[in-house]
């Protein structure tokens, strides 16, 4: 036994993994509104004029647009009906409980495997973006009232904007599988580009699927994607902020000395 009384060893408080997401959260919370509020003048500007751009110069052509995205001139329709069905499979997976918390899950368990803190956090700040992006949209498109194509198409509804709607067949704008997909998708994108950008294209299918099925217009996903961008950038360069920073809550580490353990042995053979 060393007769040294210098410290053998750092050990820290053991804490459920699981337990450190709270901290985190409130970490890349507060880390996320600074970055937006420092750069609210500009998210604001850019917002006004992407969307007045939208509104110009897509919303009129929607249809237009719509016809290229389902092959409408392509005369093969047996393939047209088998990427129909595509992206029927599609939308369903793309939904928040499908695609998004697959997503999280996997990236979450990713940082479990290799004992990475910063893959956690990417998968929190995944999770954040996804509800945001999520809520922002469902606000609007149960406020705005604009007919889905499906139902212009089969129910002879005029497209406009009929104002606060219940109706499923009027709750086109913004496209909510949009949002959350990209929503979960853009801050690993930002943060870990080789993890997020497989996942952006696979958030390119759920837009395109919603878009394919004639579930959504090309401005409904425009404007859901760039909700998605408004969180998805601040909260990505909020886990790269906060990579070796520390949250309010981890344990402190404990200096265990050579005399501490002699103590500690003696106590439990007494026991």
């Amino acid at each position: 036994m060393s007769s040294s009384i210098a410290p053998r060893c750092i050990r820290r408080k053991r804490v459920p993994i699981t337990l450190k997401m709270w901290p985190d959260i409130a970490l890349l919370w507060r880390e996320m509104v600074g970055v937006m509020s420092r750069h609210r003048w500009k998210m604001a500007a850019a917002t006004v004029l992407f969307v007045g751009l939208v509104f110009v110069f897509l919303v009129p052509r929607d249809a237009e647009v719509l016809k290229v995205v389902q092959l409408k001139q392509m005369p093969n329709r047996e393939l047209r009906q088998d990427l129909k069905d595509l992206s029927g499979e599609i939308g369903k997976w793309g939904d928040f409980a499908g695609y998004n918390l697959i997503l999280v899950v996997a990236v979450w368990m990713g940082g479990r495997l290799f004992k990475s803190r910063y893959f956690q956090r990417l998968a929190i700040a995944s999770m954040l973006c996804a509800i945001f992006a999520g809520l922002v949209a469902n606000v609007f498109r149960f406020t705005m009232g604009r007919p889905r194509p499906n139902a212009i198409a089969k129910k002879g509804v005029t497209d406009g904007w009929y104002g606060p709607q219940v109706k499923w067949d009027f709750n086109s704008f913004p496209s909510g599988h949009t949002a959350t997909a990209f929503g979960s998708s853009i801050p690993l994108a930002v943060a870990m580009p080789m993890v997020g950008v497989p996942a952006m294209v696979c958030a390119t299918g759920v837009c395109w699927a919603r878009m394919y099925g004639n579930q959504h217009h090309p401005s409904d996903v425009a404007v859901a994607i760039w909700i998605a961008v408004l969180f998805g950038i601040p909260l990505g360069i909020a886990v790269r902020r906060v990579r070796y920073m520390k949250a309010a809550g981890d344990p402190e580490e404990v200096v265990v000395s050579d005399e501490d353990e002699v103590v500690e042995a003696g106590e439990a053979r007494a026991g």
